[in-house]
């Protein structure tokens, strides 16, 4: 059993199954991975992928021909990236870049036609002035007329009061290497409206055929929650002029409780 650990910053079950849980959370199919796919058709590249994690959206635009760099602050979640290249031909392995940082603060000396945070990765920003800092690093990164995609939950009430309970059910993945059960339990710790606040203990448990516990690994999730007319003001100020706002991937409208997926231009 590992220490409890901030989440995605240490090697272990967390991050060895996330695109199995991502995949399981975006059922059916990876309708995340395809709308970024149709907006950089769109928009161009290069592309800045933020919160890149496993490079679970970063490889698929390098295989559509887009030259995609991923930025983020674990290096366990990095490593995975990296060694998907082995499953790639060479021209797709030379478009795509992992590079360890803080979307908070860096500078790439290079310009993007398109900045992507996908997979709620901005909300792991747990202040106001980190949140700005991160807005003004992108659109320093971004060439004029180009555009940032962020997604981000759209908080419900009911969940955001003191002591509410978490609703997900409980999660069972199989862990690609293993092929063992992983069961994932989320036990909300912390809820606070004042900053906006939830924090959630996560315990992975690696099973064996016997029935076994093998493994366990407890990580801490700490994530800010932030209203859809906030986010707007938030990214009026920091420069951006908004033109498109979705509660799902099929581009429907918004829509409480759902997400809030944003598409802002750099004028």
């Amino acid at each position: 059993m590992t220490d409890d650990t901030p989440f995605y910053q240490a090697d272990g079950l967390n991050v060895e199954t996330f695109d199995e849980l991502t995949a399981q959370d975006f059922a059916p199919g990876d309708k995340d991975v395809a709308f970024y796919l149709r907006q950089a058709r769109r928009f161009g590249g290069p592309v800045l992928d933020l919160g890149a994690g496993t490079g679970r959206v970063a490889w698929p635009l390098a295989e559509a021909g887009f030259d995609v760099v991923g930025l983020d602050l674990s290096e366990a979640m990095l490593r995975r990236a990296a060694a998907k290249g082995d499953r790639h031909a060479p021209d797709v392995r030379e478009r795509v870049r992992f590079l360890p940082g803080n979307m908070a603060d860096f500078d790439l000396e290079q310009q993007f036609a398109l900045v992507i945070i996908a997979f709620r990765s901005f909300q792991a920003l747990l202040s106001p002035e980190d949140q700005r800092r991160c807005l003004n690093c992108i659109h320093r990164h971004l060439k004029p007329g180009g555009r940032l995609i962020l997604d981000l939950f759209d908080p419900r009430l009911d969940l955001c009061v003191p002591d509410a309970k978490n609703p997900c059910d409980k999660p069972t993945v199989c862990h690609p290497v293993s092929g063992n059960k992983v069961e994932i339990e989320f036990t909300r710790l912390r809820t606070d409206p004042l900053q906006q606040l939830l924090v959630e203990r996560w315990r992975f448990q690696e099973i064996d055929d016997a029935g076994k516990v093998i493994r366990e690994d407890i990580d801490h999730l700490a994530l800010r929650w932030t209203y859809r007319h906030e986010m707007r003001y938030l990214l009026e100020l920091t420069g951006f002029q908004i033109e498109a706002e979705y509660s799902d991937y099929d581009e429907s409208p918004p829509a409480y409780g759902r997400e809030q997926l944003w598409v802002v231009r750099k004028p």
